[in-house]
């Protein structure tokens, strides 16, 4: 069905600031507004405004370009501009006039370019992938691009440029989804909310950015929209929407403190690799404060301590669990509690192991079973796995009908998987990320349920829960009896700095002497 402008919405929605302000102060508020003017003087009615020639013919190219979704002009203003594109007209000037809209930005399935801004502005948002973007807003003349024969990136675009910084910098999954994410939307924010490239971004803009994180999802809409160009809408949507999905949005919530740190960071790296690699000619990040603030009701963020589960917590966790029906998903959400809680590992590590990391291996005269976790840059680290966490994962793996531990046709099979067997074999039936999460969040918002009623304090602790909770919690359970330093390994931290995090004695020094205070007032 053929999409239709709003013709009512302000004209910064669809022209640049300059050609928007400008018709604003000529009395032109809309689109609507401007045909009214060309219908009725289709031969003077740009003269009438007072316009430039080259304006005029950049704003009647643009209409006319998007003529197939309801931008119908008078004929004598439909023929001008169709001589405009004519050959023998190729030196009459025509002023680029026309914002970035959403469907100049996309592809559609079939890959043929859409044209045309929709009723609902939000409606085909598209990740990086699929951007297809217009010639003046690619970045390949961006106001702070560097001298190009100086320049260490074989690229001519922003795209071209923020892929290449992923191929670099994103070394494996986890870091790539982390970096994808925040250049993406900083990108698509350069585009559609400043109608400029990213690499035409210089400190008021930066600067903007931040702040319009701090107010995405926070902010009623009529103080929005005083503010910012695209509603909220346009940005947030819900949760682990496939990237290829319509649905899908940049966006799912409000940013936490600990979020909006990381997107800072991330964007200011991408800015740094742009600037040291000659693309960018001086980076407007390095003017403005890298610090991150509180916002009202935030409160100082939770130490990771605070992050973990109790002794108590845990066994209510176990207990239902052991209440469930024996059955695959049983055994595959034991197999998910052993790998996170048991033995500290990422989300990517527990994705990425194989039946394989699990060998034998020799200590002087004895030999033991143990798992070498493949971490963050490919390192390795080896930890201890007990009989009952082998029969954990072997029941798991006999539900699968997949050969069991240390059996060598099974050395590359996932050691956790989808319950849907893979179309091209056991190796390639792993479990997806979105997939992983989801599925340990159901489980803890049942335990959370069943908890509810006599226990309502951890009820709300689950529910708070998410996976990296099982790390954070083998983390402080690990340090009541072991050496920092042996922890420090078993997580595969690189600094004991990290480790020492989850460690609070202070903190609950200074609770259990306000409990005696309490005791003696």
């Amino acid at each position: 069905m053929k999409q239709e402008f709003d013709f009512d919405l302000p004209l910064k929605r669809y022209f640049l600031k300059p050609v928007a302000d400008d018709l604003s102060d000529r009395g032109i508020s809309c689109l609507d507004d401007l045909l009214d003017r060309m219908y009725e003087n289709p031969n003077g009615w740009w003269k009438e405004l007072g316009l430039s020639k080259s304006r005029a013919n950049g704003i009647i190219s643009w209409m006319h370009a998007r003529r197939n979704v309801g931008l119908e002009l008078p004929d004598t203003v439909r023929k001008k501009a169709e001589d405009l594109g004519k050959r023998f007209y190729k030196n009459e000037e025509i002023e680029e006039v026309g914002g970035a809209l959403w469907h100049d930005l996309i592809l559609d399935r079939s890959g043929k370019r859409i044209l045309g801004q929709p009723q609902k502005p939000n409606s085909e948002v598209q990740p990086l992938e699929h951007l297809s973007v217009p010639p003046q807003f690619d970045g390949s003349n961006g106001s702070n691009r560097g001298d190009k024969s100086e320049c260490a990136l074989d690229v001519d675009s922003d795209k071209e440029a923020v892929t290449l910084w992923l191929k670099a910098k994103a070394t494996n999954a986890n870091t790539l989804n982390a970096y994808r994410r925040e250049g993406e939307r900083f990108l698509l924010w350069c585009l559609l909310e400043k109608h400029i490239p990213l690499s035409s971004a210089k400190i008021s803009e930066c600067s903007d950015y931040l702040t319009w994180l701090q107010m995405l999802g926070r902010t009623d809409e009529q103080m929005w929209s005083q503010r910012w160009l695209q509603p909220q809408t346009v940005w947030l949507g819900p949760k682990n929407i496939p990237r290829d999905s319509r649905d899908w949005r940049p966006f799912n919530c409000a940013l936490s403190f600990s979020s909006r740190k990381a997107a800072s960071t991330i964007v200011r790296q991408l800015f740094t690799f742009l600037h040291k690699t000659g693309y960018l000619r001086f980076n407007p990040f390095d003017q403005i404060s890298s610090k991150v603030q509180l916002l009202p009701g935030e409160g100082k963020p939770k130490e990771f301590a605070d992050r973990s589960l109790t002794k108590e917590q845990w066994e209510e966790i176990e207990e239902y669990l052991d209440k469930q029906p024996d059955d695959i998903l049983k055994a595959r959400l034991k197999v998910m509690l052993l790998l996170g809680k048991g033995l500290g590992m990422r989300a990517s590590e527990m994705l990425n192991a194989r039946c394989g990391w699990i060998q034998i291996a020799r200590y002087g005269q004895n030999e033991e079973l143990v798992i070498d976790i493949v971490g963050k840059g490919d390192k390795e680290r080896r930890l201890p796995i007990s009989e009952a966490q082998e029969r954990i994962i072997n029941d798991y793996l006999a539900y699968r009908r997949r050969p069991l531990l240390l059996e060598e046709e099974g050395r590359d099979i996932p050691i956790l998987a989808s319950l849907r067997p893979g179309s091209k074999g056991a190796a390639s039936e792993g479990l997806s990320r979105s997939g992983l999460y989801l599925i340990l969040q159901k489980f803890l918002e049942e335990v959370a349920a069943a908890l509810h009623k006599e226990r309502p304090r951890d009820s709300a602790k689950l529910r708070a829960s998410s996976l990296h909770w099982l790390r954070h919690t083998f983390a402080v359970t690990s340090l009541e009896v072991m050496p920092v330093n042996v922890v420090q390994n078993a997580l595969g931290h690189a600094s004991v700095n990290t480790t020492t995090k989850y460690i609070a004695p202070d903190q609950e020094e200074i609770l259990e002497s306000f409990k005696r205070l309490e005791k003696n007032q």
